[in-house]
């Protein structure tokens, strides 16, 4: 089997290159743009391919290429120069949630040029699943309380790249229903794991009890809830895009079926944000010091809770590789030895 990962330099991506490599057979090619203002997209994809053996690495081939821009006879050349591609996973995005709300149009150009691409690829040259990852986030707030979100809930975005993000899904039913372009739909909850953006909650959490500190939360404008989220080790996602490869056979439209399937990734764990801190700081037995803030203010557009049910997903017979805890105690440790990550 040959995939097609897209935005490898990236923290899901990388993982999945690591994964796939260590625990397939499959040849590999990746795409990413290497943008400058990527944070470590280049150190990211060198570690996740330190530990691969010889012949794993022989597996991977990789390109550079601008996915907001369309594809040139030459790239596509290059991209099938191995062979045809049997499943194309779009998962490259600018999932910056404050850089969307400062920048709403970069995001919106950005993430909807990208599925575009991809979607009138995989038009030109067929290919036998096209999945595209998204996120809890196009469903909006789940609410305090409550099971959470079911596959084809109504989407509801609050911000512009959740926006973003249902366009994304739009798009490519779209594509899955007038040119039969063999759609699948994950939705992931908030993913954590080695290599993460430094901005990003968990390691910028980890860093800051570390040093002493103190730790943004963000809070209802009363103070007396945080926000609260699912926690998704990567390698769980990449072992559920592993899983949907092998297990799962895309359906194409026809009555009555009017729409894709749709996967939902989550996480075995919900924490509030400042339930979450205050376990990486007894595990570090540092004192977590909190500044709570209105995140309404911080960030306007923000939900105080994404929760998924993952009914479909199940149904498949997927299980989920790692413990919550498993996972915590493997990124505190790689986080806090990393001095030279970029720490912002």
């Amino acid at each position: 089997m040959r995939i097609l990962l897209t935005g490898v330099g990236g923290f899901i991506g990388a993982h999945a290159v690591n994964w796939f490599l260590k625990n397939t057979d499959y040849e590999i090619v990746g795409i990413d743009s290497w943008r400058p203002g990527h944070v470590n997209d280049g150190k990211r994809l060198q570690d996740a391919l330190a530990d691969l053996t010889p012949d794993q690495l022989s597996r991977f081939t990789c390109f550079r290429w601008d996915l907001t821009h369309a594809f040139t006879p030459a790239i596509i050349n290059q991209i099938f120069a191995g062979g045809e591609i049997d499943v194309l996973i779009s998962m490259a995005s600018d999932s910056r949630v404050e850089h969307a709300i400062k920048a709403p149009g970069d995001t919106w150009y950005t993430n909807t040029q990208i599925v575009f691409n991809l979607l009138e690829l995989a038009r030109q040259r067929p290919v036998k699943s096209f999945i595209n990852v998204s996120t809890d986030e196009v469903y909006g707030d789940a609410g305090w309380e409550g099971e959470g979100h079911p596959e084809w809930d109504t989407i509801l975005p609050s911000n512009p790249y959740s926006a973003s993000k249902a366009a994304q899904e739009a798009l490519a039913i779209a594509y899955w229903r007038t040119y039969n372009v063999p759609v699948i739909i994950t939705n992931t909850m908030n993913v954590i794991g080695e290599w993460q953006s430094p901005e990003k909650f968990l390691p910028k959490a980890i860093k800051r009890i570390q040093f002493g500190e103190p730790m943004t939360l963000y809070a209802e404008a009363s103070g007396n809830r945080t926000t609260k989220r699912v926690w998704l080790d990567a390698k769980t996602m990449a072992a559920a895009l592993h899983h949907i490869c092998q297990n799962v056979e895309p359906k194409l439209y026809s009555e009555p079926l009017d729409r894709p399937l749709r996967f939902h990734v989550i996480g075995e764990t919900e924490l509030s944000v400042a339930d979450l801190a205050q376990l990486v700081a007894d595990k570090l037995k540092k004192p977590l010091i909190k500044e709570l803030v209105d995140g309404d203010k911080v960030r306007p557009g923000g939900d105080k809770r994404y929760a998924l049910v993952d009914n479909n997903l199940k149904s498949t017979g997927f299980q989920p590789p790692f413990t919550f805890n498993e996972t915590l105690d493997r990124i505190i440790s790689w986080v806090a030895e990393q001095p030279n990550w970029v720490y912002e």
